[in-house]
């Protein structure tokens, strides 16, 4: 994913690096998603895999799944997600495929809620796993800060011998429903529930996510999810 950004999406975003922190590089690609109610998860996602149509028609590099394992809002909650090269891949694939108007048999799986788009504000590494996810209300003149010390703490974290990717998003058209989202994603549960611990038991990388913390106006929800790929482009 190393296509140059569009230049409506630098126009949004320069507002949010003009000030005096050091710039965190923009992560690459962008990516939508789909929120759904299934009825039956595990064969909805059965469905998904050995459909790969409607992934190939959007034009998607790589799709997964990420099941709300907590904090859920209502039962079979989860979402399908879709990576591009670039925003505008991103919202040029969106028009290429109804959820509304998909196959009967995907129709009677699940109900669409919506669906939004996101840029990652920080390079990110894709590997699903056991993610704890943040929707998190920050004031544009904070974003800046708030990425750099994610950045850092990443960088800790790494250092101190912890295998963790973290991900600060920014929405495109999610409505009212969405914010910037703040991902913690580890290889199992146990792996996550580590990260925690070592966190509360004050490991030194925890001064940097209380200074980004701190940025935070509002935590809209708290979720842990269970994510997976599903499809990768040949």
């Amino acid at each position: 994913m190393r296509k140059t950004l569009t230049f409506i999406l630098l126009f949004f975003t320069a507002a949010a690096w003009a000030d005096h922190h050091e710039p965190v590089p923009l992560g690459e690609g962008a990516f939508t998603v789909l929120n759904v109610q299934a009825a039956n998860v595990e064969a909805y996602i059965a469905s998904l895999k050995s459909n790969p149509a409607p992934f190939k028609t959007v034009g998607s590099k790589v799709a997964g799944v990420c099941v709300t394992k907590t904090g859920n809002d209502y039962p079979g909650q989860m979402y399908i997600f879709n990576g591009f090269e670039s925003v505008a891949d991103a919202m040029e694939g969106s028009l290429k495929y109804d959820p509304f108007t998909a196959t009967p048999e995907l129709m009677a799986q699940r109900s669409v809620l919506y669906s939004a788009i996101f840029k990652p504000l920080k390079q990110y590494t894709l590997e699903p796993g056991s993610e704890r996810v943040w929707r998190l209300d920050i004031a544009r003149e904070n974003v800046a800060a708030f990425v750099a010390n994610i950045a850092k703490q990443e960088q800790a974290m790494r250092a101190s011998g912890i295998k963790v990717n973290l991900g600060v998003f920014a929405p495109i058209g999610g409505g009212s429903h969405e914010s910037y989202h703040l991902r913690v994603a580890a290889p199992s549960n146990s792996a996550l529930g580590k990260i925690f611990d070592e966190g509360y038991a004050r490991a030194p990388w925890v001064e940097h996510w209380r200074a980004a913390i701190a940025l935070v106006d509002n935590i809209r929800t708290d979720n842990i999810e269970q994510c997976q790929l599903i499809y990768t482009a040949e």
